[in-house]
């Protein structure tokens, strides 16, 4: 059953007892689920496996980031919810390797190109955004934080990539 009949008064349960809907860590909460289910709806829409396939990595470690700042971290059965170097290397090394299919950066873009790396860059957006949120709760795992970080970049970069390989030029500006 998906609801109780009784309400929830505006408030909801995690792992430190109950809190206030419009908490920050609520809100942060509801920023990593922002961003994840975009991430799933980007996948729908690219057509690049090795894309698909790098974005896809980033959803799992997204559900940690959420069990790690509700506190459910240490409850999953069997499975140890962390974020670690290794994590953070492997979106590097994305970065890395998708970067050769672009010129460095010198001028400001606008935020557009094809439907596929328009929806790519707002979940840049939410990213940072989430990011920002992580900051403001004070989010001690400095893992997760840096994770987050990187991600931002890689989405950039695959925005970057996704409109290259489409032949849409950059729309720069300054």
């Amino acid at each position: 059953m998906y609801y109780t009949g009784k309400g929830d008064k505006g408030s909801t349960d995690i792992r430190k007892g109950r809190v206030k809907k419009d908490s920050e860590i609520i809100e942060l909460i509801g920023s990593l689920d922002e961003l994840n289910a975009f991430i799933g709806y980007s996948i729908s829409k690219i057509k690049y496996k090795d894309i698909r396939e790098m974005l896809k990595s980033t959803e799992l470690r997204l559900y940690y980031i959420s069990a790690i700042v509700s506190g459910y971290d240490n409850l999953v059965k069997n499975k140890k919810i962390i974020i670690n170097e290794e994590d953070i290397t492997e979106i590097e090394k994305d970065i890395d390797i998708l970067s050769k299919e672009i010129k460095p950066l010198i001028k400001f873009l606008y935020p557009n190109g094809s439907e596929a790396s328009c929806i790519v860059n707002i979940c840049r957006a939410i990213t940072r955004r989430t990011e920002r949120r992580m900051v403001r709760c004070r989010i001690k795992n400095e893992n997760a934080l840096k994770y987050m970080n990187r991600l931002s970049s890689l989405l950039f970069v695959i925005f970057r990539v996704l409109n290259k390989r489409e032949n849409i030029k950059e729309d720069t500006f300054n």
